[in-house]
């Protein structure tokens, strides 16, 4: 990489360690294998990472190399994803997912790689501790009222379940076909639980 390519590399490594994971230099070291001297050399600008490195960065941001090598474009004016409402870890949420696309409580920036319909919800509630926190935004798009078992199974999904709450728990199957178990880090689960739609976690910006 040149020179001004390397300084591009740089400014969006930082953005991404700082608002999408929400990580020091020395974290992200660690998990790169390198040290905090080479991850604040390479947001320098001054050194350029190996390729294994920049692929391993953009796996672990879920963002393209071409983002993080700045071959695509930038927006001056960054997109905006709705804020819809609450998501509960714990108990009972604030309904939500009821606004018209394009309105909700809030707007925040969105990550790279997500799309226009995208829309994120806060967590509320800390049964999901440490994965989530209070306060944390999640990103996620629902692709209609339906449950996609190979994506969604034995992952951390935004569940709407048909009493009518909103949560984010880990699904599994339950004990007859059409229930499911909703499994938290640090609260009982929910067992046979009938569901009227569930969708994966694409993003998490933390609090």
């Amino acid at each position: 990489m040149k020179k001004t390519a390397n300084f591009k590399f740089g400014e969006r490594l930082k953005y991404m360690r700082k608002n999408i994971k929400n990580i020091n230099q020395t974290e992200l070291g660690h998990l790169m294998d390198v040290k905090q001297s080479t991850i604040s050399r390479w947001e320098a600008g001054i050194d350029e990472p190996e390729h294994d490195h920049v692929r391993a960065l953009s796996d672990f941001f879920k963002c393209t190399t071409d983002y993080l090598l700045g071959t695509d474009v930038l927006h001056e004016n960054p997109r905006v994803t709705p804020v819809v409402g609450y998501v509960g870890a714990g108990g009972i949420n604030i309904p939500f997912d009821d606004y018209a696309h394009g309105d909700g409580m809030e707007e925040v920036e969105t990550p790279p790689g997500l799309n226009d319909t995208a829309v994120a919800v806060k967590v509320s509630g800390d049964s999901m501790y440490p994965a989530y926190e209070n306060g944390d935004i999640i990103f996620y798009i629902r692709n209609g009222a339906d449950i996609d078992e190979e994506e969604c199974i034995g992952r951390q999904c935004i569940i709407k379940v048909t009493e009518g709450s909103i949560y984010i728990k880990r699904l599994s199957r339950g004990s007859a076909p059409g229930l499911y178990h909703l499994e938290s880090h640090n609260a009982p689960p929910m067992h046979d639980k009938t569901i009227e739609w569930a969708t994966k976690v694409l993003y998490v910006k933390k609090a």
